[in-house]
């Protein structure tokens, strides 16, 4: 994750917290910042492009996939969204996002108009009512909640590829040991804390 810095051009868009989210427009870009700490960079001329070395890999995967649905916990500035309604507008993406704000943020200034849908509800309760098995799912959520174990246990009911960007390094014994022995590798991020985990769908030895 990107610390901001201290001199920045125009303040777009500013909600104090919490979380405290602000929108900075530096050139052609927009970054929005949560309690300090960049989420999401768009490039206003090429918005379906990522900032974010952490996503690649996510993107390269489902590119290859084409999944026919998208599961995302956690929506930042939406570049997971604006790939798929690029790359793949044939995919469902249901969004996952805690706070109402985050979700503004994004239809305001980050959204393509694409085909998908936002469900402003904590990751937990919406792991608990669903009901669907989804081919492909990304949990992007920080900073982590209190019981977010029990979360991720739910989460690996599902079958499909799984995608799990782990913002807080310090818990990565835990997620693992809640991962047990569902096949999957860590990525590490060069030059960030995040530790990106992808969790092989149980069709794939």
């Amino acid at each position: 994750m990107e610390q901001k810095a201290e001199l920045i051009q125009q303040l777009v868009w500013f909600k104090s917290g919490p979380p405290r989210l602000e929108l900075i427009e530096e050139g052609p870009f927009l970054c929005l910042y949560l309690d300090g700490i960049m989420q999401s960079k768009m490039n206003q001329l090429a918005p379906a492009a990522t900032f974010s070395a952490h996503l690649n890999p996510v993107l390269h995967s489902l590119q290859q996939r084409k999944p026919q649905a998208v599961l995302q916990l956690g929506l930042g500035g939406g570049d997971i969204n604006r790939f798929i309604t690029t790359v793949l507008p044939n995919s469902h993406l249901l969004t996952i996002e805690l706070s109402s704000d985050v979700i503004e943020a994004y239809q305001l200034f980050f959204c393509l108009k694409g085909k998908e849908q936002l469900q402003a509800l904590a990751a937990e309760d919406f792991l608990l009512s669903n009901q669907q098995q989804w081919p492909f799912v990304f949990w992007d959520i920080y900073p982590l909640f209190k019981g977010w174990q029990q979360a991720m246990q739910l989460l690996l009911q599902q079958k499909g590829t799984l995608w799990i960007n782990l913002s807080q390094p310090e818990y990565q014994a835990e997620l693992e040991a809640v991962l047990g022995e569902r096949p999957y590798q860590s990525i590490p991020i060069q030059g960030y804390f995040n530790l990106l985990y992808e969790v092989q769908p149980l069709t794939e030895k």
